[in-house]
């Protein structure tokens, strides 16, 4: 997108008398007004509304105010009660986004698509009319669809993978590097034979993330008697087959989402760490189990910084080039896992 400094540099102007020509100002001679503004429409500018109302204020020497609104939309009909439990995924991620807008000078609003008498063809009405151009899709998507949305009129970001479409840019957990931290430390802890277990919901979660990992490092481990992934959670699959599994695969650590193994390893009579080392990929807040924790609130913060950076630069619609941000989350020691040795 051509700027102010590009139409200086095709007239040998400085940036300053561009701005000032642009704005009509008396200062200007009027021939060299309307070669800006003839160089301006060759070149395609568009002025930033943006950033001409920060420097209307600064000029004004007003205190800067609110400099726009950035809706959330929700696949919902409402807030539903878990999303505002304080432990929960997505409601920590909403705590990232809001602080982190309002700092930027930026209101966010919430739109839910499932509310009574709305749809995505109705919200895409209200934001135009109410010259809201930056949004959010909040997870989760849940097979959402936003077809009816014109796209060239909105800057957008997605927080994670819930979203399937539209393709647009992403910020999310480097899962990968989850399931990295989780074997080094296994294996810097003197562990051998480490188990994987995913509820089925999770084997093709995050883009393939875990499962893909996981077979990396079974090539990485080379064992002579491969251990399969466990595909299973307590209260959908039977405790015989997790029992079966347990006894072929013979591993000495688990590698969890959440911890829900646990519960069977009790009923076997197996305590974490003292007969094997339990690891959660997503260690729930204020959990004992050992593992990494997501930073969610980082996430949310960095989404609204992807939206608010379009703005910024007048980019709308669906991007040509997709950016994929990827934030690492952080080891959380707990007690389920064999310490360090001294």
């Amino acid at each position: 997108m051509p700027n102010q400094r590009a139409i200086a540099v095709a007239l040998g102007l400085n940036q300053s008398s561009v701005s000032l020509a642009l704005r009509g100002d008396p200062s200007i001679p009027e021939a060299t007004r309307k070669r800006v503004l003839e160089t301006a429409e060759r070149l395609g500018y568009r002025p930033n509304a943006l950033v001409s109302s920060l420097m209307t204020h600064i000029r004004s020497g007003r205190p800067l105010r609110e400099r726009g609104t950035i809706a959330l939309i929700f696949s919902y009909p409402e807030f539903p009660p878990d999303y505002m439990n304080p432990s929960e995924t997505f409601r920590r991620q909403y705590e990232g986004v809001v602080p982190r807008a309002n700092q930027l000078g930026f209101h966010t609003e919430n739109f839910f698509l499932r509310a009574p008498g709305m749809n995505s063809r109705r919200i895409n009405r209200i934001l135009r009319a109410r010259g809201i151009k930056g949004l959010i899709l909040m997870p989760p998507g849940r097979g959402a669809k936003v077809d009816n949305f014109n796209w060239d009129h909105f800057a957008c970001a997605t927080i994670a993978y819930s979203w399937v479409s539209p393709e647009t840019h992403r910020v999310a957990t480097q899962h990968r590097h989850q399931v990295d931290m989780a074997y080094q430390v296994l294996l810097e802890r003197g562990h051998r034979r480490i188990g994987f277990c995913l509820p089925a919901e999770a084997v093709e979660g995050v883009n393939g993330a875990w499962t893909d990992r996981f077979l990396l490092w079974q090539r990485r481990l080379a064992y002579k008697k491969p251990i399969p992934l466990f595909v299973g959670k307590p209260g959908v699959t039977p405790l015989a087959e997790f029992k079966r599994w347990f006894s072929a695969a013979k591993p000495d650590a688990l590698i969890t989402l959440v911890g829900h193994e646990h519960e069977w390893l009790e009923k076997m009579g197996l305590r974490a760490p003292d007969d094997l080392s339990l690891v959660c990929l997503n260690r729930p807040p204020g959990s004992r189990f050992s593992g990494m924790e997501e930073n969610h609130e980082v996430i949310g913060a960095a989404t609204v910084e992807l939206v608010i950076n379009q703005l910024i630069h007048n980019e709308f619609g669906l991007p040509a080039h997709p950016r994929l941000i990827l934030i690492k989350g952080t080891w959380g020691e707990g007690e389920t896992v064999r310490p360090p040795a001294r």
